[in-house]
């Protein structure tokens, strides 16, 4: 039995040794699974009451594990790459639907569980850490890690204290408030020799400069938006967008609060062009990260406002064409200036919403210290990193947990084979 191989002082060896993991996310329960399924003697150290807390709370509880589409991924994109290409995602999601989790792919390519609940992917994760005999340990606060004599010492905060052959870092990023993980939990990584970047909030809300547009806050709608920098285009995406008392939200927005924070770290001025078109034309609201500069969407706007007015009258055109909300800010008189205001408005970026109301992190361990293929420190014999603790982060659409489980699985596997070398 599990309880019996892993102890307080445990010091047990299996076939391929003991592996430790930190982290009860996503990464964490991957790479704990994969090194008990190689032959390992596995503890998982989860400091909350339960493990995949934070899982439970992805896509509004829909939990989008995985993507069939082009990976998107920043901070240190090559480094995501390898990984992709040391387990691909068909892969992993073969591995998923193997542990007995049906699968649906939307016409986006964004993966599901079938039953389109966050909590049927944590219930067969942790099924298969009991079928595995994974020593799943909670209220377990891991406080320092050390390697001392060829193996690894851990110290929770209750005091106890744990030993194994190789550990696996797997706590997560800071972003989600109460959900992530916390600054001193990259210290467990820098304390045993990797640099840590930067962490700043991704895939959160833009602020805006105040202005007319905070009155349609709570309005959601299709749209297309554009960063811009100096007149320069630096990064678009086009789908819904929710407008906020201070600022803009939705997937739409999110996707560039990566490339808003950088600009204004420069000292740069972004501006937000909106494109409101998709909210009449409604073959346009695929959701998509767009190349830097935005279609021009003016002529065919001012067409649909002219046929319009010539059918309507002046007072005909919007009613039924755009949000009611939206109409009173709509400014009177040529359809031309109509057509620049639906298809260019511009919004002064100030800034983006705090770390607690990201999805990710942005920066992390520094990946030059991690080999891509296995997990494997460079620095640190027999310590394995994964997750969102590394400095990648991806776009809306799974690609995030699809990183973590991938490299759970790569370090899992990696650290129980590291056990079975003479």
């Amino acid at each position: 039995m599990a309880d019996q191989r892993f102890h307080t002082e445990n010091t047990a060896s299996g076939r391929a040794g003991t592996v430790l993991a930190v982290g009860g996310g996503p990464a964490g329960m991957a790479a704990a699974l994969a090194a008990a399924e190689a032959g390992a003697a596995v503890t998982l150290l989860e400091r909350r009451p339960r493990p995949g807390k934070k899982l439970l709370a992805t896509g509004n509880g829909r939990c989008n594990l995985a993507n069939r589409g082009r990976p998107v991924y920043f901070g240190d994109a090559r480094f995501a790459r390898r990984a992709l290409a040391a387990l691909p995602p068909e892969m992993l999601l073969r591995r998923l639907e193997a542990w007995g989790l049906p699968l649906y792919t939307d016409p986006e390519q964004r993966v599901y569980p079938a039953t389109q609940q966050a909590a049927s992917v944590l219930s067969v994760l942790c099924a298969r850490l009991a079928e595995a005999r994974v020593q799943l340990v909670t209220d377990a606060d891991v406080l320092d890690v050390k390697r001392t004599g060829g193996a690894f010492a851990v110290l929770t905060r209750d005091g106890r204290r744990w030993s194994a052959d190789r550990v696996i870092l797997a706590t997560g990023g800071l972003a989600g408030g109460a959900l992530g993980s916390r600054p001193e939990d990259y210290a467990l990584a820098s304390n045993l020799g990797h640099p840590v970047t930067d962490r700043f909030p991704g895939l959160t809300p833009l602020t805006v400069a105040p202005g007319p547009f905070r009155k349609l806050s709570g309005l959601r709608m299709p749209a297309r938006i554009g960063l811009y920098a100096g007149g320069l285009p630096q990064a678009a995406s086009a789908g819904e967008i929710l407008l906020t008392d201070d600022g803009v939200s939705g997937i739409c927005a999110m996707q560039l609060a990566r490339d808003a924070h950088r600009l204004i770290g420069e000292g740069l001025a972004p501006e937000l062009r909106l494109d409101l078109s998709p909210v009449f034309f409604p073959e346009e609201r695929a959701y998509c990260r767009l190349p830097s500069g935005m279609p021009d969407t003016y002529a065919r706007t001012l067409a649909l406002l002219r046929e319009r007015q010539a059918a309507f009258g002046p007072a005909g055109v919007l009613p039924g064409l755009v949000p009611e909300k939206l109409i009173p800010l709509c400014p009177a008189g040529s359809p031309e200036r109509l057509a620049a205001f639906l298809t260019d408005t511009r919004l002064r970026v100030t800034g983006t919403r705090p770390m607690a109301q990201a999805q990710v992190t942005c920066g992390g361990v520094d990946t030059r210290t991690v080999d891509p293929e296995t997990m494997a420190s460079r620095l640190c014999p027999g310590l394995y990193l994964a997750g969102e603790l590394l400095d990648v982060d991806g776009d809306c659409g799974g690609f995030n947990i699809q990183f973590a489980l991938i490299t759970g699985l790569l370090a899992g596997r990696a650290a129980a084979e590291q056990g079975h070398r003479p």
